[in-house]
């Protein structure tokens, strides 16, 4: 097979003028070969995977881009577009390695120092209060019919899960609906309306393409309608919910458990809801939260703080899982199902066939091959894949990577995390949710 290496340079040029102009990037030379990305301009982690995503959405082919951002279990340290280009018309001229493509194995764990100071119970109270406050829904009318709630805080694997979900044909599980923060179609559309969450709207889009066979054009008229009429959210769940027939909504919104109020607007609005309690340990969130850089992404956080990144992330971790455990406490134990993302990618067989269970509705063996079929598992985002609600991350991996339930391990170690968030590592640890393997 024959690849133009003149075309590939073109698409992988456009794409990143694309980014250096969504990131506000200070680089002003024409982009060529010799660009590098992080020197020059200014990407991070969650860049280049944009990147990588919409070059192999515009080339129509998976490329398999993991073997060039992680190299002995740690991300490089920068590429120029040059390097990008010639891996890619390498992969293409050569499928079969991009098809055989799967995570690097990292090597063996070496816990780093840590120094600097832990959170403190103090610090929790003053990071709280950065969280913007939620109207709570009124509870009038009669309830939606059950609906499934994944619950846990973001960078957990919750994309994943969801992903593995939408593989049973009895689930409808599509990406972040950022529904159940608001009171009204309007508000939210209000809150979500700028650059850094923009993105999140794209949801209920692709939601609304998926059941109704809509363009998203199409589909985002008709949300416009519903904003402009002051539709509640809980009705437009309803909406979402009325084309399903007998398949059950799956919810994936991480932000949900920043607050108890808005976790508590799932008992108003559906009847005998369904809770999935997806737990990671803390120092692979925190992981994951740096290398994506979520800070700039965070609609409900407000970004001027004086917190270190790991810090925002556990407390994050920490404040997300103690309001989803104190919500937990009201909700009758038959409606509520824990699961680590460690036991997800371990054991992705057994996780999903008691989910099932738990769910009540079959196991299929497609659960467990999330990366196929990504048109009905609405990986591929409205416009770009690159858009997609969720962890872009996701689009690296070919499988699902056992060892990424351990690869924090080579960059810090329990020693970093503050007393409380360790009091609660030991109880999760005790319960069917263990966060360590």
């Amino acid at each position: 097979m024959t690849i133009e290496r003149a075309a590939v340079q073109q698409t992988v040029i456009a794409v990143v003028e694309e980014l250096l102009d969504a990131i506000d990037s200070e680089y002003e030379e024409a982009v060529s070969d010799a660009t590098w990305l992080i020197a020059d301009g200014g990407f991070s982690s969650i860049d280049f995977v944009q990147m990588t995503v919409m070059i192999e959405e515009q080339l129509g082919s998976k490329i398999g881009f993991q073997d060039m951002l992680m190299q002995q279990g740690q991300y490089v340290d920068d590429l120029t577009v040059g390097q990008v280009v010639d891996f890619t018309v390498d992969r293409l001229t050569h499928p079969q390695a991009a098809q055989a493509a799967a995570p690097v194995v990292a090597p063996a764990a070496t816990p780093v120092d840590v120094t600097g100071p832990r959170v403190t119970e103090e610090d929790v109270a003053a990071f709280s209060r950065l969280i913007k406050p939620r109207r709570v829904l009124p509870a009038t009318g009669a309830k939606n019919k059950r609906a499934v709630f994944i619950l846990s805080p973001p960078r957990s694997g919750s994309t994943l899960l969801r992903v593995m979900l939408a593989g049973n044909p009895a689930l409808f599980a599509p990406p972040e609906l950022h529904l159940l923060s608001y009171a009204t179609m309007n508000e939210r559309r209000e809150d979500l309306s700028n650059e850094h969450s923009e993105h999140l709207l794209d949801g209920t889009v692709r939601a609304l393409m998926q059941t109704r066979g809509w363009t998203g054009d199409q589909a985002r008229r008709f949300i416009a309608d519903c904003e402009d009429s002051g539709m509640s959210t809980r009705e437009f769940f309803g909406v979402i919910q009325a084309e399903l027939g007998e398949r059950l909504l799956v919810d994936k919104t991480p932000t949900y458990a920043f607050s108890e109020d808005i976790l508590r607007q799932a008992e108003a609005c559906f009847d005998d809801a369904l809770y999935i309690h997806l737990t990671r340990h803390p120092c692979g969130m925190i992981r994951s939260y740096e290398e994506s850089n979520l800070t700039r992404m965070m609609p409900l956080l407000m970004k001027n703080s004086e917190f270190s990144m790991s810090a925002l992330a556990e407390m994050i971790w920490l404040v997300s899982n103690r309001n989803i455990l104190s919500f937990g406490e009201s909700v009758p134990a038959e409606r509520w199902f824990s699961v680590s993302y460690e036991q997800v990618v371990s054991q992705p067989e057994p996780s999903m066939r008691r989910l099932c269970q738990f769910l009540d509705v079959d196991y299929h063996p497609d659960m467990i091959n999330p990366y196929s079929d990504s048109k009905s598992r609405m990986t591929d985002g409205v416009d770009s894949a690159s858009k997609m609600s969720g962890d872009l991350k996701f689009h690296l991996h070919s499988q699902i990577d056992p060892n990424a339930a351990t690869r924090w391990q080579q960059f810090c170690s329990e020693d970093m995390l503050g007393a409380q968030t360790l009091d609660l590592v030991a109880n999760l640890d005790s319960s069917p949710a263990s966060v360590r393997l």
